[in-house]
């Protein structure tokens, strides 16, 4: 038996839900960025705003996945996907 905290897999799935959730985060959080650009007189600003924004939602959306999982453990749907993986790979 492991004497690990946080077994070895719940801390991939957390590593793959930041990384998952952080990037929908920015893909949704860009063209916002850039409505605004468009929309501001000060194009430096609202560039330097966007950007900051883009990238601290990113990591706190990302964080709040990862320490979602770290409590929880792995969702079942990661856990189905694996299972789904490790078949694909050995009937094949």
């Amino acid at each position: 038996m492991s004497n690990a905290v946080i077994p070895a897999g719940v801390k991939l799935a957390a590593k793959r839900g930041f990384l998952r959730t952080a990037t929908q985060s920015l893909s949704a959080a860009i063209p916002t960025a850039a409505i605004t650009v468009v929309l501001t007189a000060d194009w430096a600003l609202a560039v330097g705003l966007g950007a900051l924004g883009a990238v601290s939602t990113a990591v706190l959306a990302g964080a709040a996945s990862a320490l979602s999982i770290i409590s929880k453990g792995i969702p079942e749907e990661y856990v189905n996907a694996g299972i789904d993986q490790q078949f694909a790979a050995h009937a094949g």
